[in-house]
């Protein structure tokens, strides 16, 4: 039976500034925050419709850090939550070491604290 509370990466529960720029060539860019964040990919809810399977850049601001994170996605979901709201989830293209290393101390980071508020 799947979990769906069960992934290959864990996420943390962290609402950071989110920057999308279209890798269609239409330079359009988009602000959001995110809800979750992990080392495969990330969910944020935007107020427009991205369809399946658009490649985009993308960069999360994270408190803890003054350089923010820059990379490649793909947008492998994208469900109406509301009337006006999508929830979208997006995969990062394979990072290299470096990166891998930067956002697993960043979620680590920010698990530790979510654990350390739910005590």
């Amino acid at each position: 039976m799947f979990d769906a509370n069960r992934r290959k990466y864990p996420r943390a529960n962290y609402p950071c500034q989110f920057t999308i720029w279209l890798a269609d060539g239409s330079n359009e860019t988009i602000l959001a925050n995110t809800s979750n964040v992990g080392r495969g990919g990330v969910c944020v809810h935007l107020n427009q419709v991205l369809d399946v399977g658009t490649k985009i850049d993308l960069q999360l601001s994270f408190k803890s850090s003054t350089t923010p994170f820059r990379c490649h996605g793909v947008v492998v979901r994208c469900v109406q939550e509301s009337e006006k709201f999508y929830n979208v989830g997006i995969q990062f293209e394979p990072l290299n070491e470096l990166k891998y290393a930067f956002l697993d101390g960043v979620i680590s980071e920010l698990i530790d604290l979510e654990q350390k508020g739910k005590s």
